[in-house]
């Protein structure tokens, strides 16, 4: 018998292990049960197939966690196609831009959308359609939709979209094998059982978030979805984690930095806490310390890293007080899982001995299947590697810098392009530097990123311009076209920005600037 990789039906059979245990629980006394959601992914899967959705179609959806968000996704996953999720906050310039990547065949979301949005989605030929209320969904049928056509390990099964270096987001496309190695790695390495209740702090539109709903829903375990207001208000969402009962955070450390500074965690709090997971960004050595302060013994911690392209997580470190023996920099990212295999290497493509930094170069059954509809951009990426151990391997270029110690154990150095981490987000700085140069006044831009001890990083802009202009006029028009997490924290309005020896703009020059927030002379 040939194996089904197809993870909606993969998920009707952990429903039928854990029938009436809780699967989500929306509020301490609001749960829904594996067998009540089992019954709503069906009855919308009959929806989403009446409505046109087939196998290898992509659904996009804007998604505020409700159930019926949730059940489209693992609805879109049992017919065979992939999901998107979409954020609504971002500006209908950019949403455009995702729209003509993807390309979807469907646009449902399971809330009111903001007028501007709504037209942003008709005029880009993707008009978006309310899912059904519970009582519409309750006159259809409970029961496994028309055979589909069988799901290869290949197909899609989601799209997550970053950051790009061009000023158009790329669509990082992960199939259902990735998705599943995933999960068993999840399983295992975080001894996930039917008792955890994981938080879902993550945005659905966040690569975090696959960790949040994969992690809980496919290993029998309870997903406890927060909104955005709520997490975006400490006291609250301190509160809820506790009242819920979880039992893993995964966040990025912003989020726990916030929480460590207003004073809102506390060695008591969050009993039932067995894990803090956190990655996305580094976590500073000195505002780590005092979590681990907080939290240590009682709760592991663990530093995660993982690009987007490798399925959200491919390593796990578990914090140690040797890990504190000295407070600079961010801890190790530790080794990395075992369904990977890597390369360290140099630019000239020659192997990094231990103690050297190189490029980290991933190759696994993780592995994304490229950027969606950009065949250009996949293979600067995913490349053959030196010695393929077969037919068609390939190998990903993370574009992270990192060391190996002589205990095996990798440390996090730095970037080979100008690609950041900031609030958790993966930000290519040209495509800030794009979106001020479309600016008719602009003449020329650079973006740096500046990072001051522990301090979280900041985005300042360098500007020149034909004529004067205003920093927040400038900050009013990037709304137009970026998300908020892209916006500069400070733009720097110079004459003329500086250049090197060799004629180019010289960024040294300027990100020295930054740090000592002194604009250099042209």
């Amino acid at each position: 018998m040939r194996y089904d990789y197809n993870l909606g039906r993969h998920f009707e059979t952990i429903a039928a292990q854990h029938g009436e245990r809780p699967a989500l629980r929306l509020a301490a006394d609001h749960q829904v049960s594996y067998s009540e959601l089992a019954r709503t992914v069906d009855r919308m899967a009959h929806w989403l197939l009446q409505r046109g959705l087939r196998a290898r179609d992509v659904l996009a959806l804007f998604n505020d966690k409700r159930i019926e968000g949730y059940a489209a996704m693992l609805a879109a996953l049992k017919i065979g196609a992939a999901y998107v999720n979409l954020d609504e906050q971002n500006p209908a310039a950019r949403i455009s831009k995702i729209l003509a990547t993807c390309q979807p065949r469907l646009l449902v979301s399971d809330h009111p959308l903001p007028a501007e949005v709504d037209a942003c989605c008709r005029a880009n030929g993707a008009p978006p359609t309310r899912l059904p209320t519970p009582a519409e969904l309750a006159a259809l049928p409970a029961q496994r939709p028309p055979t589909v056509d069988r799901v290869t390990g290949s197909d899609p099964a989601y799209l997550m979209f970053t950051s790009g270096s061009t000023g158009t987001p790329k669509g990082v496309a992960i199939a259902h094998a990735s998705v599943l190695n995933f999960i068993a790695w999840a399983r295992s390495e975080f001894d996930l059982t039917p008792q955890d209740v994981l938080s879902g702090v993550n945005p659905v539109y966040f690569d975090n978030s696959v960790f949040d709903f994969y992690a809980s829903l496919f290993s029998g375990a309870v997903l406890a979805p927060l909104t955005r207001a709520t997490v975006a208000a400490p006291t609250e969402l301190v509160r809820r984690i506790g009242e819920l009962g979880c039992t893993l955070w995964f966040s990025v450390p912003s989020l726990l930095i916030y929480l460590t500074t207003l004073r809102q965690l506390r060695p008591t709090t969050w009993p039932a806490m067995r894990c803090l997971v956190f990655g996305g960004e580094g976590y500073p050595k000195p505002e780590l310390k005092k979590l681990y302060d907080l939290f240590h013994p009682r709760c592991r911690l663990v530093n995660v890293y993982g690009p987007t392209e490798g399925t959200c997580i491919c390593s796990a470190c578990t914090l140690s007080d040797a890990d504190f023996a000295d407070l600079c920099g961010l801890p190790p990212l530790g080794r990395l899982a075992g369904n990977f295999a890597y390369l360290i290497r140099h630019a000239d493509g020659s192997l990094a001995p231990p103690g050297e930094a190189g490029e980290l170069c991933l190759l696994g059954p993780q592995l994304a299947l490229g950027y969606y509809h950009d065949t250009e951009r996949t293979a600067a990426s995913f490349v053959a590697p030196p010695a393929p151990a077969s037919p068609g391997e390939r190998m990903y270029r993370t574009g992270d810098l990192v060391c190996e110690d002589t205990n095996g154990v990798l440390w996090f150095v730095g970037r080979a392009d100008n690609q950041i981490k900031h609030l958790g987000y993966r930000i290519e700085l040209e495509e800030i530097e794009a979106a001020l140069q479309a600016l008719p006044q602009v003449r020329q831009a650079v973006v740096v990123y500046q990072r001051r001890r522990e301090q979280h990083g900041e985005i300042v802009a360098f500007v020149s311009a034909d004529q004067p202009l205003d920093g927040e006029a400038i900050r009013q028009r990037l709304r137009q076209t970026l998300p908020s997490y892209m916006i500069p924290g400070q733009i720097e309005l110079l004459d003329e920005l500086p250049k090197n020896a060799n004629g180019k703009l010289d960024r040294r020059r300027l990100a020295e600037a930054a740090l000592a927030r002194t604009p250099p002379s042209s």
